[in-house]
């Protein structure tokens, strides 16, 4: 019975992060739109389909650019889990 209960505990939380993780989107700060429209709809950390968003592996803050080898594509579940830190890249 606990382990049931931490189960749906830690869904609830993941279900909460992912509600209210907002970041700014990329639209608004990736200048090559290309890289935007080049997605293939598949996560890649977890491999799930569906929509996808891109996700800088080292910040513009910490230097990184809008390049393919810096994007990466990710489910809204793995970009929040990025953001929280649970999924380190």
């Amino acid at each position: 019975m606990a382990i049931l209960e931490q189960d749906l505990e830690a869904n609830m939380i993941v279900n909460d992060l992912s509600n209210s993780f907002h970041p700014v989107p990329k639209q608004k700060r990736i200048i090559n739109k290309k890289l935007l429209r080049d997605k293939k709809g598949i996560c890649e950390i977890c491999g799930k389909r569906g929509q996808t968003e891109k996700h800088h592996k080292k910040t513009k803050g910490s230097g990184g650019n809008d390049t393919e080898e810096n994007l990466i594509e990710v489910c809204r579940i793995c970009h929040t889990k990025i953001h929280t830190g649970e999924i380190k890249i």
